[in-house]
């Protein structure tokens, strides 16, 4: 069961982070900004969603061995591309 947590933890975050590289390589012309606006939005819930199974994730790796360092690192990698889109919206909207 750990197992395989752990693994659906890890493949959802390069999931968000491959998602978010296309929808940051997408152009916004006229009505497809809304679009781009929406892609956000579902992005934003599918981080929220697989940040709680990482924490279940996290809490179930550590009684495995070798899969607690794997797990860590997906769930730092997460917080890292979170906090770097923020990083990136506000400096967008600032300047």
């Amino acid at each position: 069961m750990a197992k395989t947590l752990v693994s659906l933890y890890v493949i959802a975050v390069l999931a968000l982070f491959a998602t978010a590289v296309a929808i940051w390589r997408l152009q916004c012309e006229s009505f497809g900004c809304m679009g781009l606006g929406v892609a956000w939005f579902a992005w934003a819930i599918a981080f929220c969603v697989s940040l709680v199974l990482g924490l279940f994730a996290r809490n179930k790796a550590a009684l495995v061995a070798g899969f607690a360092q794997a797990c860590n690192a997906a769930w730092w990698l997460q917080w890292l591309l979170g906090l770097a889109l923020v990083a990136a919206w506000v400096v967008k909207k600032v300047m």
